[in-house]
């Protein structure tokens, strides 16, 4: 079985096909604790911005991996000492506004909640109406799976702005964010409440742009650097470098490299972080202030995966990038839309030919390190702690 990893790059709308099978890191996304060594340049105050890394006991961030999350895993984790984190991108209102509430019931500590920053126009209903050349590819999996073809399509992606609504109602202390910048005037309305906020870049340039360095207000308190080994969707923006995709390690120090000249924001690295040794050297010899692990805690027993794609990674399974699978948005939009009955009904019936299977690059590591699966999430993060501290 062949596992598939997400390049967002200029591709437009899915034209082809490949047998996909993937397990996620998500590439990217989250965390503070050891930020008090390396202050960030923000408009956060001082006082809040300590008293939220400290409440963090190790620089260990929960992968948001959109689908894989749930109230049970996210509050574990940050029961446990790391950050936990809620994959919204793609998550209703209501169906937000009732994980985050579950969230807190479940505990006490900052989680945080991921969001989509898709800067183009959202599709239209002519958009979403229009045929494509990969709907005849669909109506065959369709078929296949004897589905009905669909008659119309309504749009599966949250309005950014109604989600960041919901996310100050509900006072949510930490956000982090994909796929670009926050607008401006939610920038604002976060910078307001006092929410810590957590950028990705998938290179140098998409940091600098996140550190407000060209003398524009900083987007970030910290920055993801999602690496080429990460599972899940590229977090890119910025894309004159789409085709050099950088092992972690080596993105992590070539932003480390920047400053503390250009900025000065904790750098995290996310991407291949599948046991504690590669923890270690990420908060040692690459210079990161913390650690993403998406594979990893996708395997817990508390995550929201499911089994057949837990097997998927459990059996070490061989990933790929593929440009072929959802596109780069807006594209991203409208094939999340044409293809979500295909995928929910795959996933529900653990048919794993048509499951958007994500997945980090190691996942004979991250079989060995979670012992077959069997580890709870707090487990993983003792076990983690332990071996780098």
């Amino acid at each position: 079985m062949t596992m598939v990893r997400l390049r967002v790059d200029e591709t437009g709308y899915i034209s082809s096909t490949i047998e996909l099978h993937l397990p996620c890191s998500s590439a990217a996304f989250h965390f503070a604790i050891l930020a008090y060594k390396n202050p960030p340049t923000s408009t956060v105050s001082g006082d809040v911005y300590f008293s939220r890394a400290l409440k963090l006991r190790f620089p260990i961030v929960q992968a948001p991996c959109a689908g894989h999350s749930n109230a049970k895993l996210t509050a574990a984790v940050s029961n446990a000492g790391g950050l936990g984190s809620i994959g919204a991108g793609n998550m209703g209102l209501e169906d937000l506004r009732a994980m985050i509430r579950e969230t807190k019931a479940l505990t006490d500590h900052p989680f945080a909640v991921n969001l989509f920053c898709i800067s183009s126009p959202r599709p239209t209903q002519e958009d979403l109406q229009q045929e494509y050349p990969s709907d005849t590819v669909l109506n065959a999996i369709r078929h296949t799976l004897k589905l009905p073809l669909p008659t119309s399509f309504s749009l599966k992606t949250p309005v950014l702005e109604h989600q960041a609504t919901i996310i100050i109602e509900e006072d949510v202390r930490v956000v982090s964010f994909t796929f670009g910048c926050l607008p401006e005037p939610i920038l604002h309305a976060f910078r307001k409440a006092n929410i810590f906020l957590i950028g990705t870049a998938t290179n140098v340039e998409e940091a600098l742009a996140l550190s407000g360095h060209d003398g524009k207000e900083p987007q970030a308190d910290c920055i993801v650097a999602q690496g080429s080994e990460a599972g899940g969707h590229r977090g890119s923006f910025l894309y004159q470098n789409q085709n050099q995709d950088m092992p972690t390690e080596d993105l992590v120090k070539a932003i480390r490299a920047k400053a503390p000249s250009s900025f000065s924001q904790p750098v995290l690295a996310a991407g291949g972080i599948s046991d504690g040794l590669t923890a270690g050297k990420a908060l040692t010899s690459w210079g990161a202030d913390g650690v993403v692990c998406g594979t990893l805690f996708m395997l817990a027993t508390e995550s929201a995966t499911p089994e057949s794609h837990k097997q998927a990674i459990l059996r070490g399974s061989s990933t790929d990038m593929t440009r072929a699978m959802t596109g780069h948005p807006p594209s991203h939009r409208i094939q999340s839309t044409k293809n979500a009955d295909i995928l929910s009904y795959a996933t529900r019936n653990n048919i794993t030919d048509y499951m958007l299977l994500l997945s980090t690059q190691k996942t004979k590591e991250v079989a060995v390190y979670s012992e077959q699966g069997t580890l709870t999430a707090a487990q993983i993060i003792e076990k983690l702690a332990k071996d780098v501290l």
